[in-house]
């Protein structure tokens, strides 16, 4: 019966899904130490007649377009909320990972192309959008005293990645490293990251592709530079290939298998994804290794906007909004995970996203997202000796 329920549910949301289209080590309970002051940001003179104008040419306009990574119920309650608060279209333009929205963006900032306002995405992904001068500096965007008020933000400090303040975390989120089927997996098989290559294993095993971003990267980043070294970090995804174990690039296929019963474990889920078939009373559970994992900006969280927006007005109304204490209240919902927002509450995140005391965590920075970028090249130099090698 509790099958056959879940079934149902995930039915429901597949259904939601394809119609969304138009979504250091510190204590648990401490936020991620500052290694600067707060970025304290005064409320400009004169925000209000500025956020009038803006957003009377943001109706005019009357659409802003997304691209994000975001999940369909994350899309779907976004473009409702907003809608309702300002009568204004929120078109998004879905992907099943970072590598995919980076491409399409990459490809039409070559050619001149200009159809998205801002994007959605994990931080490794934001990081990739810098560079070729796809996004802008977000801060002179932000107006509305409540989004810039320091005190409403983690650590005091509005949530930027980066120091050029071209990538914003929204949602901070705990990447447990491990799903399983609890069917098939007994509890408490997995309390290590060394658990998993044992050769009873082999062949009952999936994994994110290490060598893109997403979830298998960060993995391969934490392991490599905070659990870790770098040979260590490599020796276990060699392993781990030898122990035949599946990559996938699609986030919500990877944790769906697992509910199925198709593989028995997942290793690096998408943790929004995980929230979402968690929610659904799916068949799962998450194993958490004692050696810590990441606290992370998910492919939910994440945001970035575009350099030459489509709908400049309005997509600085959604930017504002999406960051106002309603934006993040929504977003949090349809992700089931904490925004960095303190006065955002979270009695809907399973309790399993919300830090522990016991849990040993460590807070990502923008050194480890560089980082991990640099590992999606030595994951890639892997996977592809170990092809040649077959």
């Amino acid at each position: 019966m509790k099958k056959a329920l879940w079934s149902m549910a995930f039915f429901v949301v597949a259904a939601l899904a394809l119609g969304a289209c138009a979504p250091g080590e510190t204590p648990a309970a401490t936020p991620a130490p500052d290694k600067e002051a707060p970025s304290a940001v005064p409320v400009v003179a004169g925000w209000q007649q500025r956020w009038d104008n803006i957003l009377a040419e943001a109706r005019k306009e009357g659409v802003v377009t997304i691209y994000a990574g975001w999940s369909a119920e994350a899309r779907t309650a976004l473009t409702q909320a907003f809608k309702a608060r300002y009568g204004i279209d929120a078109e998004f333009t879905p992907f099943t990972g970072g590598p995919q929205m980076l491409a399409k963006a990459s490809a039409e900032h070559r050619a001149g192309l200009f159809y998205a306002d801002l994007f959605g995405g994990g931080s490794t992904t934001l990081f990739s959008l810098r560079d070729p001068g796809i996004s802008t500096a977000i801060e002179p965007l932000l107006i509305l005293p409540e989004v810039l008020d320091t005190n409403a933000w983690l650590n005091q400090r509005l949530p930027f990645l980066d120091k050029d303040k071209k990538a914003l975390s929204m949602i901070y989120s705990i990447q447990h490293r491990f799903v399983y089927n609890i069917d098939m997996v007994g509890k408490g098989e997995i309390t290590s990251y060394k658990d998993v290559l044992n050769p009873r294993y082999r062949g009952k095993m999936i994994m994110e592709d290490p060598s893109v971003s997403g979830a298998g990267n960060g993995l391969m980043g934490s392991l490599a530079q905070i659990i870790w070294n770098m040979e260590e970090a490599k020796d276990y995804l060699r392993q781990l290939l030898r122990l035949d174990v599946l990559l996938l690039r699609d986030q919500r296929l990877l944790v769906e298998n697992v509910a199925r019963g198709k593989y028995p474990i997942a290793i690096a889920p998408n943790s929004a994804v995980v929230a979402n078939f968690l929610d659904l009373k799916a068949p799962i559970e998450i194993a958490f290794p004692r050696e810590g994992v990441m606290i992370t900006t998910g492919a939910s969280s994440g945001l970035a906007v575009a350099a030459r927006m489509a709908h400049p007005n309005a997509g600085v109304v959604f930017l504002n909004w999406l960051l106002s204490k309603e934006g993040q209240t929504t977003l949090s919902k349809s992700v089931s995970n904490p925004s960095r927002r303190v006065d955002v509450p979270t009695e809907w995140v399973n309790p399993v996203f919300v830090p522990r005391p016991d849990m040993k965590l460590f807070w990502d920075s923008e050194e480890f997202i560089l980082f991990q970028l640099q590992m999606q090249k030595v994951a890639k130099d892997i996977i592809d000796e170990f092809n040649a090698k077959k």
